[in-house]
């Protein structure tokens, strides 16, 4: 192993060693092969040169035909060696990012929402190579080196101890440079994967935002923001590796040493009878082997603290606790009711959303509105089970939502956020994301409720086109009403929608709205809204300012009762375009 390692880190970079048994017992077992096969060339060669030396014939035909099968020995095992480590590292690297990949699925958007895309991208991409590198090439030259080390040592003291204490004189030089260099390398790998996470990051926000750069002409300043980035990149890998590019240049000038004194020293030990000269040529031979194990023993050193580092970098991801899959929880077959008493929510910064009472009963319409930082988008997280409350209770037919089996709450509720996700797949694909068995008739149907059937049958492929990555050759409006269609497809009892009709126009927005009216049956709609025009035909409007509600009733009672909706209404009458959506 490298020396000077963390042992809790070590243990930590095996653990996705476990359950591959059957992979790295035989490759050690070739890895010890392959040294045993190792030592004996030099043995013989040992003899094959006293033998030449002496006068008088010996036969070398067996020497020679033992020399060629210890060397066919040697390569056939070495062969299996790295087909069984490095395939084993190949399967924990896929392991670890199948793990890594799932933990992210499954983590609570508190944790997610922490993290920018692009660093999660470099830790499951960059920071699991480094891992793999140490599991693979790195774990089997450290235990290469330590199994030669002890068996060539273990020959050389047998032939001459004294001249085996001569050679590895320069041995402890080599450990305490290494320890040095060591102390130097994890702090600058560590600088350059978490830059490399950074830029990802950048480059992964400019990217998808490159119509908005194009449309402000902003591209030569977001070159020089990349071309900055790229330089601090560049001098933080550039002292990564002066650090680095020391380890051969030291290994190789002390190895290079030690074979000057088997030289020197072999040679007076000659002149005096102790050793032959094959035994001088055994030593020589030996301190060749140990060249590159020795000298790979810096970059094995390097590696495992860049491994270090990205160990410490996916932690965070592994440490997550995944939201509770609610298997067991509370189910219904019935369509719940929505209650809410004496709720209180909010954030760190200080805002708090206060709602004493909110009734929603299946088959209703009820709406939310509020000007600009009323709580709205507040309200939709604690529906979707995205905010914890500080008080109160938020039931769902009789049931705390926290309480709720997932699928069962998932079959009854379906959530339309305003910002929409789409794949890189088929319009039918990502429309059947919530109902993978519904046929294209039905999905047809959909479409047309939403008023999108003619588009899509228009289309060259029709529900086989592919939309692009994240929707990009959808407009905003066709990304809001694909996305209305698809929880629609799903059936559910309650269909929540977050500013779901803001990309729309005036006009499409009344068709629509009156169309899912119409359709809706006894499914109850929960509408969160800053315009008021949707929200005409609603059964009950809560009206939100600086997180209290200040307004209950329907629409008629509203404008009468309440004189923030009464001016949110008169403004938007006068001016329905100018309002941020």
């Amino acid at each position: 192993m490298p020396l000077f390692c963390g042992v809790k880190s070590l243990v930590a970079l095996l653990q996705s060693l476990r359950g591959q048994e059957r992979l790295w017992i035989p490759g050690l077992l070739c890895l010890f092969l392959t040294n045993v096969f190792g030592v004996i060339p030099p043995r013989i060669i040992r003899h094959l040169m006293d033998a030449v030396s002496q006068p008088g014939s010996q036969p070398l035909t067996p020497l020679l035909l033992g020399l060629l099968g210890a060397t066919l020995a040697r390569g056939f095992f070495m062969y299996w060696m790295r087909q069984t480590l490095i395939v084993m590292s190949r399967i924990s690297e896929q392991r670890l990012k199948e793990t890594l990949f799932a933990r992210i699925l499954a983590a609570k958007p508190q944790a997610v929402e922490g993290f920018e895309v692009g660093d999660l991208t470099s830790r499951l991409t960059e920071d699991v190579g480094k891992i793999r590198m140490f599991i693979g090439p790195g774990l089997m030259y450290s235990l290469n080196l330590l199994v030669m080390f002890l068996m060539v040592i273990g020959v050389m003291l047998s032939v001459s101890p004294v001249l085996t204490l001569w050679v590895l004189t320069p041995m402890p030089f080599l450990v305490l440079g290494i320890y040095l260099l060591n102390l130097k390398i994890l702090g600058r790998s560590a600088a350059v994967q978490a830059h490399l996470g950074k830029m990802t990051a950048f480059v992964q926000e400019s990217l998808a935002s490159m119509k908005l750069l194009q449309a402000f002409s902003a591209e030569p300043a977001f070159i020089r923001r990349f071309g900055q980035d790229l330089d601090e990149y560049r001098s933080k890998n550039m002292a990564f590796a002066k650090a680095d590019a020391l380890f051969f240049p030291l290994a190789t000038t002390l190895v290079g040493l030690s074979t000057l004194i088997t030289v020197w020293m072999g040679g007076h030990l000659m002149a005096e009878g102790q050793v032959s000269l094959g035994n001088l040529a055994e030593f020589i031979l030996y301190i060749n082997m140990l060249t590159w194990p020795v000298t790979s023993l810096g970059w094995v050193a390097s590696i495992f603290q860049q491994a270090k580092a990205a160990q410490a970098r996916l932690e965070p991801i592994l440490a997550w606790e995944a939201r509770p899959h609610r298997l067991d929880g509370y189910s219904s077959d019935q369509a719940p009711d929505w209650k809410i008493r004496q709720m209180k929510a909010g954030y760190r910064d200080g805002f708090v959303l206060e709602m004493p009472v909110f009734d929603a009963k299946p088959g209703q319409f009820i709406g939310l509105t509020g000007t600009v930082g009323s709580g709205k988008s507040t309200f939709w997280k604690l529906l979707t089970g995205r905010l914890p409350m500080m008080q109160g209770s938020l039931e769902l037919g009789g049931v705390p939502l926290s309480d709720w089996n997932e699928g069962s709450l998932h079959g009854h509720v379906a959530w339309v956020p305003q910002e929409q996700t789409f794949f890189n797949d088929t319009l039918g694909a990502n429309l059947r994301l919530g109902a993978p068995g519904a046929d294209d008739a039905t999905c047809l149907e959909v479409l047309n409720l939403v008023e999108l059937g003619e588009w899509a049958a228009a289309l060259p492929e029709g529900l086989q086109t592919g939309i692009g990555e994240r929707g990009v050759q959808l407009s905003g409006g066709q990304k809001q009403r694909l996305a209305l269609a698809r929880a629609w497809l799903r059936q559910p009892r309650w269909m929540v929608l977050d500013d779901a009709l803001s990309a729309l126009d005036s006009g499409t927005e009344d068709s629509l709205m009156q169309k899912i009216l119409n359709a809706k049956g006894d499914r109850g709609i929960i509408l969160i809204s800053l315009k008021i025009k949707p929200l005409v035909l609603a059964d009950c409007i809560y009206v939100l300012d600086a997180g209290r509600v200040v307004g209950q009733g329907t629409h008629a009672e509203l404008l009468q009762s309440c004189s923030l909706y009464r001016r949110m209404h008169d403004l938007q009458q006068q001016n329905p375009q100018d309002l941020p959506s």
